[in-house]
Formats: structure tokens, C-alpha cells, sequence
């Protein structure tokens, strides 16, 4: 009994130290004037959370009051930060511009916003707007909720979206942790998740509408309804393309009519934008080809190779041969998802903060120490963001990008060579083998 009140005690007191953390954020507001201390601040929040995360991983007894307070507390924290206006990214300006000009009959894929036949279009955060010259790099599901975000007005809309699917994903979680018979109250791990929390409650960011039909789509195949699976697999690629990675593996669990299905629900989806072709996909390919923000092992192929062409390959190849190998050996699509998303981070050319958030989902039925650190060093590399505001220069430092990815490489490497050691020590153990 004593334990076990010991327990409550603490996850009361941790969910109190997060939320004095993200009170912290909100006092710091804007969070670009305060930067180092705002990412000191969130560190803190990461370590309380990784605390959290700990007890969650070890929690004795019955669950299901724990539950209720992990999702009770998760709504609080991103009720703390939705207030907050716009800082650590512009993002949801560009959102709240392709969602205003589709209102005027525009197609978000055949436009710009510094198109001269736009500018009676431009709002009055103009200036703010990322990648003027570029078409949307956004999925056509994304440019339909950001089409009905617009008809709200206001960057609170794009925000409230971006939460409501955020919070949709922490209850498929919830149901999906009892569903495998793991225990509930794991969805701490997203829930109480600070990356999760300031990036889509505080910073509105779309990575949450894929993440909520991705984690729907695994629900639909442990239900051994192929078919819905395929579907909302559908709308989780055609909300952000990160997602198709993960295509092979269930394509594996259907049967002939998969791919059909899957091409048929995606035409659906992109039907409204179907004027614009092959241009579908030309926003994302610029982007793809032209954007390197804080890489890790991306930064060590392009260096060791000299080439950026030869590392994408190397990185895509690796990706591609993982995900027909999960395929082949018919890997759990949930398993197989969380190794595709994070090899895809791993080997990416561009790591924003919220691109972790795609890890975090899955870090709930298995909880890794290194990918958990992740979600929380990833927070250093907003330090790019001194410099851009200051000087309008765009540069990471390499000893802050070491210092964010040094633990979480060491901590696998660790993690391996453990396992390996525990492989051998029982293998030397069993029954009938020698030992020398």
C-alpha cells in the first residue's frame, strides 16, 4: 500500500512540475526573445517528463485511475500553451495562407505566394511566410483541412486542428495499449510528451493529422480489417508523405486488392487538386533536394561520400531495404512503423523539432531510452534560431548539434552491445552446448 501511494504521490508531483514548465514557456513568451532560456526551460520539462516516462514504464497495479490522470493532465498542458501566438515557427502562417487563397478558387500546388497575380492576397504576415518561391510541399488531405480551417479566419483554427487530432491520437493509444494487452497507462509517453505538446498545442504544426490516421490505420489491421486499414493508411500518406514508408509492410497484410485500394482512396483524397498533376509532388521535391537542417548520420554519408546525390541514395536505399525487409519477413505493421519512422529520422537531411513528434506515438508500446532522449535533446536544436532572428543567418552549431545527438547514438550503441552480450551469455547457458 505504502508503494503503491508512493507511486501517486509522484506522478502527481511530476504532472505538477511539467506544468510549471510549460507556465515557464508561457511567461517566456516570445519565446524567440528568450530563447536560450526557453530551451532550458523545455529541457527541464524533458527531464521531469523523462522521469515520467520511467514510472510509467513501471507502474504497479490497477491502471485505470492512472490513465484517467495522464489524459486529464495531457489536456491541461495543451491547454496552457494554446493561447500562446506563433513564435518558434512560421509554419502556420503559410498553413493559413494556402487555406485562404483555395477559398479564392487558387490551387496551392500551381501557385506561389510571391506570384505578382497573388499580391492582393498577401496578408500582413507576408514577410513571415517560409519558402515564398515554392509551391506547398503539404499533402492534398492537409490542403482540404487547411481549406476548412480558412473558413474560420484566424490562426487559432489551424491550431485547434492540429490539437484536435493531437488529442484523437492519444486516445487511439489508449486504445490500442489495451487492445495488445499492454498496459494504458504507457500513454504517458505521448501524452505527457513536452516536444508533443509545444509543437502541436503551441505551435499548430499538421504532423499530428498524419500520426492520428497512421496510429487508425494499425488499429483497423490488429482488428484484422484489412480493408479500413487501407484506407485510413491512404489519408495518413496523403496528410504528410513521411508516411509512405510504411506502405510495403501493410500492402504485405492485405491481399491483391491493396494496392488498387490504396491508389483508389489517395486518387479520391487529391482529387480536388487533380489540375495540378505531377506538380503534386514538386513543392516537396524542392524542399527534398534543397533543405538540410540538422541531420545526423545524412551529415556523415555526405561527408564521407562529398556528394548529396550519393548520400540521398544511401539514405533512401537503406530506408526502401528496411521497409521490404519488415514486408518480407511480415513484420507488425506497428513495430514496422515505429522502425521505418525512426530510421527515416535518423537518416533524414532535414530534422525539424516536430518531425520528432512522428516517434513519439510509437515510443508508447516500445519505449526506447535513446529515441525517448531524443524527443527531449532535439529541443537544442532551436539554437539555429538565435542567429536567424538576430542576423536573418540560417546555421546549426556543430557542438550543439553533437551534444544533441552524441547521447542518443551512444545510448544505442549501449543498448546493442547489451543485447548482444545477453544473447551470448544465454546461448552459453543453454542446455546441451558447450562451454569452453
Amino acid at each position: 500500500m505504502t508503494s503503491r501511494r508512493a507511486q501517486w504521490l509522484l506522478l502527481l508531483l511530476l504532472a505538477g512540475l511539467l506544468e510549471a514548465a510549460f507556465l515557464g514557456l508561457r511567461w517566456l513568451h516570445p519565446l524567440e526573445e528568450n530563447l536560450p532560456e526557453a530551451v532550458a526551460v523545455s529541457l527541464f520539462a524533458g527531464i521531469i517528463y523523462l522521469l515520467a516516462a520511467f514510472l510509467a514504464c513501471s507502474w504497479r497495479g490497477s491502471a485505470h485511475a492512472a490513465v484517467v490522470v495522464v489524459v486529464l493532465a495531457a489536456i491541461v498542458f495543451r491547454a496552457t500553451l494554446f493561447p500562446l501566438c506563433l513564435t518558434l515557427s512560421n509554419d502556420l502562417y503559410r498553413y493559413q495562407w494556402e487555406g485562404r487563397i483555395q477559398l479564392t478558387g487558387y490551387n496551392p500546388y500551381l501557385t506561389t505566394p510571391d506570384d505578382p497575380e497573388l499580391a492582393a492576397l498577401r496578408p500582413e504576415s507576408f514577410e513571415r511566410l517560409p519558402g515564398k518561391a515554392i509551391p506547398t510541399v503539404y499533402a492534398p488531405l492537409t490542403e482540404l483541412f487547411f481549406w476548412l480551417a480558412a473558413q474560420f479566419n484566424g490562426l487559432r483554427a489551424f491550431k485547434l486542428l492540429s490539437l484536435l487530432f493531437d488529442l484523437g491520437t492519444l486516445l487511439l493509444i489508449v486504445g490500442l495499449l489495451r487492445l495488445r494487452g499492454q498496459p494504458a497507462v504507457h500513454a504517458l509517453l505521448y501524452g505527457w510528451c513536452p516536444l508533443v505538446v509545444v509543437e502541436f498545442a503551441g505551435s499548430g504544426h499538421n504532423d499530428s493529422l498524419a500520426l492520428f490516421y497512421l496510429l487508425l490505420a494499425n488499429l483497423f489491421i490488429i482488428r484484422q480489417r484489412a480493408a479500413v486499414s487501407i484506407v485510413a493508411l491512404a489519408a495518413a500518406v496523403m496528410s504528410k508523405w513521411f508516411a509512405a514508408v510504411t506502405v510495403p509492410v501493410f500492402l504485405r497484410r492485405s491481399r491483391w486488392w491493396g494496392a488498387p485500394l490504396l491508389a483508389a482512396a489517395a486518387a479520391v483524397i487529391a482529387l480536388p487538386y487533380g489540375a495540378a498533376g505531377w506538380n503534386l509532388f514538386k513543392g516537396f521535391m524542392t524542399y527534398a533536394e534543397h533543405w538540410r537542417n540538422n541531420a545526423s548520420l545524412y551529415a556523415l554519408l555526405a561527408a564521407a561520400t562529398g556528394q548529396d546525390a550519393v548520400a540521398t541514395g544511401l539514405a533512401l536505399g537503406i530506408v526502401g531495404g528496411l521497409a521490404l525487409h519488415l514486408a518480407w519477413t511480415n513484420t507488425e505493421p506497428l513495430r514496422a512503423s515505429y522502425l521505418l519512422l525512426a530510421a527515416v529520422l535518423l537518416l533524414s537531411p532535414s530534422v525539424f523539432p516536430w518531425y520528432v513528434t512522428w516517434l513519439a506515438p510509437f515510443l508508447c508500446f516500445f519505449p526506447n531510452p535513446a529515441l525517448l532522449l531524443f524527443t527531449v535533446t532535439v529541443f537544442l536544436s532551436y539554437h539555429v534560431l538565435i542567429d536567424f532572428t538576430a542576423l536573418g543567418l540560417w546555421h546549426y552549431s556543430p557542438w550543439l548539434v553533437g551534444l544533441e545527438y552524441a547521447p542518443i547514438y551512444g545510448l544505442l550503441l549501449w543498448q546493442q552491445w547489451r543485447a548482444r552480450r545477453h544473447f551470448k551469455t544465454a546461448n552459453s547457458c543453454a542446455p546441451g552446448r558447450a562451454r569452453l
